[in-house]
């Protein structure tokens, strides 16, 4: 597809140990939801599975999906939460194969997905929404991460590498009009900016963090040797560049916080 970006090689058991501070998080986005015992959901980007065994567990007379495009993801999900359901498949390659929906999620997944696509992906969760649903998301928005950032391009830079990482933080009105765009009601969609601070308590979480879900972006378009020194370098520079005064390398995130919704008149596609 136009805009595609290199595949990220994500190791999900690594992944799943690292991402405490996302976790820290689903209670709060799960008091935003609107969930009954009969509810059909997606989940989108459902990683290692644990946002989608909690709505599962909240719809014991509807069904939860959980898809991504990563086979370790889904294997990791599947060997966690053997009970529920989980397909590997891309945001962009969603159909109404995989069902109809009330309500659609994701969190901590579209950044990931290059800037070009969006407009088809948001447009296929639209489809995929019965008249009256509702797509709830979070995710990196404009300003993430950006001290880390600084780090991880300079050091691509001084060794000589054109790296495009596949990440996109939207600001919040341009992603509103992508979301009206699609087809969502503009009156009653919105998004905003979130500034939240992610807990990394020492040394080896921040290294985790990094090698987990940030310096990937970055070694997906490498060689495995220079990913190597890649690695090491981000490494040696963050581990003094980010640590807080007190002690920490929590990182200051700022999340794109959205909810659009289908027309109630909307008739399915």
């Amino acid at each position: 597809m136009e805009g595609a970006a290199p595949s990220i090689a994500w190791d999900a058991r690594l992944y799943g140990a690292n991402s405490a501070h996302h976790r820290s998080f689903d209670d709060g986005f799960l008091s935003t939801l609107e969930v009954f015992p009969t509810s059909d959901i997606l989940d989108v980007g459902c990683g290692t599975g644990d946002l989608a065994a909690r709505l599962a567990e909240l719809t014991p007379r509807g069904s939860v999906v959980g898809i991504d495009s990563s086979a370790s993801m889904i294997g990791e999900a599947k060997r966690r939460h053997p009970a529920a359901t989980f397909v590997e498949c891309a945001a962009q390659d969603i159909t109404q194969e995989l069902g109809s929906f009330e309500l659609v999620v994701s969190t901590a997944v579209l950044h990931w997905i290059p800037e070009a696509m969006h407009p088809e992906v948001l447009r296929r969760i639209h489809d995929v929404l019965r008249p009256g649903g509702v797509f709830r998301a979070e995710f990196g928005g404009f300003g993430q991460i950006a001290r880390a950032r600084r780090i991880l391009d300079e050091e691509a830079a001084a060794m000589g590498l054109t790296v495009t990482p596949p990440w996109y933080f939207p600001a919040p009105e341009p992603y509103k009009q992508l979301l009206v765009a699609a087809g969502f009601s503009d009156t009653e969609s919105w998004a905003a900016l979130r500034h939240q601070r992610r807990a990394v308590p020492d040394e080896d979480s921040l290294r985790g963090w990094l090698r987990s879900q940030v310096s990937i972006a970055y070694e997906a378009s490498m060689t495995e040797p220079d990913a190597a020194v890649f690695r090491q370098r981000v490494e040696s520079r963050a581990v003094t560049e980010l640590r807080r005064d007190d002690g920490t390398y929590d990182q200051d995130y700022i999340r794109l916080d959205l909810l659009a919704v289908v027309d109630a008149a909307s008739q399915p596609v």
